[in-house]
Order: structure tokens, then C-alpha cells, then sequence
């Protein structure tokens, strides 16, 4: 193109500079595909980077700023990359910039897969030296993106590389809040389901949107539910179930029903495998669903708390499984301490055993609840009411 020869062939390096970015300027405003293409060329090809660089940096400001677009501002980056990484330690702070662009554009497409190998490409193990805080927000951004295809294996490598710089200084809270959401994710989707419904209760508490605050807690109780019975996750059930603002949440049907330790039906279990994700469904080497697992090892648990005793046969037909799974199950949850009760062979019964610290527990439980639920009325009557409380309630 013959404007940016002209401009090249400048002698004086000022008046050089001042002439490219004005053509740069104009040829951005005219959406000129050939003519950036050929003033990207001439700054690869240019000696002095006195010049090549800050006009190169003009022009990734001038791409980002490109809207509504995207077809051209893909087209134009993909060019220059071409050019560019010829020369690439160079011009390696642009074209990681450029790159970073790139994959956003691919994220707007939902190619989630392709902007992750987009951001890799940015050597942050190598080459110059990338501040930390940046660092941290491309590793996070890569997981998430992994995250968003459900591949955690890929994700959880990019996290613990930002494990190891999250907390220094300069990193952006919302960097951090993303890291600690991606960190949980990856424990749902590795099927730490206990791990993860209290970590998605604390990013409930860290969120500052009442619309991420509820997705969190939704997250939370399906993985709550999910979890295997036993005295932690009935902590769970009760720390969510006692927040009230799970009563917002479809499936708080079914967390109140296994706070309360009653026996779910399959009507109601249909309902909640009806909002799980992907991988919620998976089932184990048994063949099992790991929600008909969860389910049967609660529904078990709350048969412990109606029967005193009860032979494997009735309690498979409770269960819905065979005899022998029947006592295989009330076997392996008592070894594991998350069932109290003895098992007689001989008699094919099972035994439950009273738990006086864990009645103890649940009626602490229900009184906080009731004791809460009546505040909340007393603080609707006063915002309404005030004078009448006031001469009224003491």
C-alpha cells in the first residue's frame, strides 16, 4: 500500500511515528483489511523498534476496540499473528495481547476449547517476565474455560499453577473470587460432592449479585444431596437447609425432606435427577447412579431413625435393591462410621442403634429453625406494625 510506504520512508523518527499513527487511525476508521495488513508487515520488517513497537501496541488497542465486528477483528488478528510471530520474541507483550483477544472472540462463538489453546499459547513460563496478577487471570480464564467443555482433569492442572500465585499482591479480587468458584467446580465435577456443597455455601457468602448468590446455593444443595450419607453431610443439609434463602431454590423440596430424615419417593428423586448436570449423572463401577446411590444410603438412614431392627429382605424392597445389596450397603455405611447399627447374619436383620448425641443434634436443629422462623415473622409484624409490637412484645 502506498500511504504506508510513504510513511515508512520517513526519515525523522518523531514526525515517522506521528504519520503511522494518523494512518492507522484512518485506515481502523475505514475498516481497511489490506492496508493494516501491509502497516503490521512494514513494522515486522521495520529496524528500529523505536518505532515498531509503540505503533504495534497502537494497534492492539485499535483491534480491541473494534465493535460490533467480530468477523473483521477475527480476520485481522489471525493475519497479524502471521506476520508477527516471525519476529515473535520481539513482539511477544502484542501478540500475547492479541492472542488474549482472539480467544475472546472464540468464547463469544461458545468454541470454548479453541480459546483455551488460544490463551496456552501465551508463554507465561517463559519469555518476558508477566506480572503476576495477569499470570493469574489467564490461568483461571483457561480453566474455566476447560470447566465450561466439563473437562476438569485439563482445568484443575491451570488452577493449581494459579494456586501457587492467587494470593499475592496485586492480584484483583474478582480474579480470586473466579479462582475460588473454578476451585469448587472442579471438586463437583471430580465428585468430591461434600468438599464441593461447602465450598459453593462459602462462594454464596463471597458472590455480591443475589442472582450468583442463588446459583451458588443451588449448586450447593445438589451436591449437598449427592454426598455421601453421614454425619457430615447432614452438617451440610442443615447449614443450607437453615439459610433462608434456600427456600428460594426448586429443589428445596428435597433438602427439607432429608434434613428432616424422611424417606423420598421416586416421584420426588425424578424431579431433582431432572435439574442435574452432565456429570451428576454418572454412574459408578456398580453400575449405579451416583444419585440412586445417594438416595438409597439416605433413604436407609431415615429407616434408622423409624425402625428399631429390620430383615435385608423388607429393607431391599425400602431400598429398591436386592437382599444381598441390601446388607452389603448397611455394612459398608457402618464400617464407615455414617450408619450406627450391628448387623445378625444368622437372622438376616439389621440393627439400628439409638444416637442420643445426634437426637440431641436435630432437636438443637428444629428449635434453631423454629426459634429463626419466628423472628422472621416478629421482624415482618414490626416493619408493618411497630407501635403495636412496641407496647406488645418484650
Amino acid at each position: 500500500m502506498e500511504e504506508v510506504k510513504k510513511a515508512v520512508a520517513i526519515a525523522d523518527k518523531d514526525k515517522k511515528l506521528a504519520t503511522l499513527k494518523e494512518l492507522m487511525g484512518t485506515l481502523v476508521a475505514a475498516k481497511d483489511f489490506t492496508g493494516l495488513i501491509a502497516l503490521v508487515k512494514a513494522m515486522v520488517d521495520e529496524n528500529s523498534t523505536i518505532v515498531s513497537r509503540p505503533i504495534l501496541s497502537d494497534f492492539v488497542t485499535a483491534v480491541k476496540g473494534i465493535k460490533d465486528d467480530d468477523s473483521f477483528q477475527k480476520k485481522l488478528i489471525e493475519k497479524s499473528l502471521d506476520f508477527l510471530q516471525a519476529q515473535g520474541t520481539v513482539f511477544e507483550e502484542q501478540i500475547s495481547s492479541l492472542r488474549y483477544i482472539f480467544a475472546k472472540i472464540f468464547v463469544k462463538e461458545e468454541d470454548y476449547l479453541k480459546a483455551a489453546t488460544i490463551l496456552q499459547e501465551i508463554p507465561l513460563e517463559g519469555g518476558r517476565l508477566y506480572p503476576v496478577p495477569f499470570k493469574v487471570k489467564v490461568y483461571v480464564k483457561i480453566a474455566q474455560l476447560y470447566l465450561q467443555e466439563e473437562k476438569s482433569l485439563e482445568a484443575e492442572k491451570f488452577l493449581n499453577k494459579a494456586a501457587q500465585l492467587v494470593n499475592k499482591k496485586g492480584v484483583k479480587p474478582k480474579d480470586r473470587l473466579r479462582y475460588q468458584s473454578s476451585f469448587v467446580q472442579i471438586r463437583d465435577y471430580n465428585r468430591k460432592f461434600s468438599e464441593a456443597a461447602s465450598g459453593y455455601y462459602r462462594l454464596a457468602q463471597l458472590v455480591t449479585s443475589e442472582e450468583s448468590r442463588i446459583d451458588a446455593l443451588e449448586c450447593g444443595i445438589r451436591c449437598a444431596v449427592l454426598a455421601p450419607a453421614g454425619p457430615q453431610r447432614s452438617r451440610l443439609l442443615a447449614l443450607y437447609y437453615k439459610d433462608e434463602r434456600s427456600k428460594k431454590i426448586s429443589n428445596y423440596p428435597i433438602l427439607e425432606k432429608m434434613f428432616l430424615g424422611r424417606i423420598l419417593r421416586p416421584d420426588e428423586v425424578k424431579i431433582f435427577e431432572s435439574s442435574l448436570e452432565d456429570h451428576q449423572l454418572a454412574k459408578n463401577s456398580d453400575g449405579v447412579t451416583l444419585l440412586e446411590q445417594a438416595i438409597r444410603e439416605h433413604n436407609l438412614v431415615a429407616a434408622s431413625k423409624v425402625y428399631n431392627n429390620i430383615s435385608f429382605e423388607q429393607l431391599g424392597v425400602l431400598l429398591g435393591v436386592s437382599t444381598d445389596d441390601a446388607e452389603k450397603m448397611a455394612s459398608t455405611m457402618i464400617t464407615q462410621d455414617r450408619l450406627a447399627g450391628t448387623v445378625d447374619q444368622m437372622k438376616q436383620l439389621l440393627f439400628f442403634k439409638a444416637e442420643n448425641a445426634n437426637t440431641i443434634e436435630d432437636w438443637d436443629a428444629h428449635i434453631e429453625h423454629v426459634c429463626s422462623s419466628v423472628n422472621g415473622l416478629i421482624d415482618q409484624i414490626t416493619a408493618k406494625h411497630p407501635q403495636w409490637v412496641a407496647a406488645n412484645v418484650k
